[in-house]
């Protein structure tokens, strides 16, 4: 049984290999342990504006252009809620609709799915909420200015 096992773990390993993308030479194969192996220069990225960031500026926003750049955070925030949304409402939809419409093993997965819709729903509207009132204090702080 042993031989069995480690050839076929040799093929799968193989497979594995043959179906990777090349690097940036493809004719040779990366070889990690060679001397003259040089991990690739990492990529710069640009920090992304977190939720955890959000509420530092809120704590301490006081121009007019803080609070339009977390009006306009909240509302991406939103809109990708609003989507998520709408991507479990269509699954319970699809999952109550469909040939099986009776689920023995999970028979309230359609109803759980709705529910977290409507999760994504609430705090999208939250969202929306939050982002008027920082294009409100915008208008203020520029008013103040």
């Amino acid at each position: 049984m042993k031989p069995l096992l480690t050839v076929v773990s040799i093929l799968t390993l193989t497979a594995v290999a043959w179906a990777a993308k090349p690097g940036a030479n493809p004719t040779f194969p990366k070889n990690l342990a060679a001397p003259t192996y040089r991990a690739a220069a990492p990529q710069v990225t640009v920090p992304e504006f977190t939720k955890n960031d959000a509420k530092r500026l809120a704590a301490i926003a006081e121009s007019a252009a803080d609070h339009l750049k977390l009006a306009a955070f909240y509302r991406g925030e939103a809109e990708a809620l609003d989507a998520k949304g709408a991507a479990y409402e269509e699954a319970a939809v699809a999952f109550r609709n469909g040939p099986a419409v009776k689920n023995i093993a999970a028979p309230t997965t359609a109803g759980r799915w709705e529910f977290a819709a409507k999760g994504f729903r609430a705090e999208a509207a939250s969202n929306r909420a939050e982002a008027v009132a920082h294009e409100a204090m915008a208008v203020n702080a520029r008013a103040s200015e």
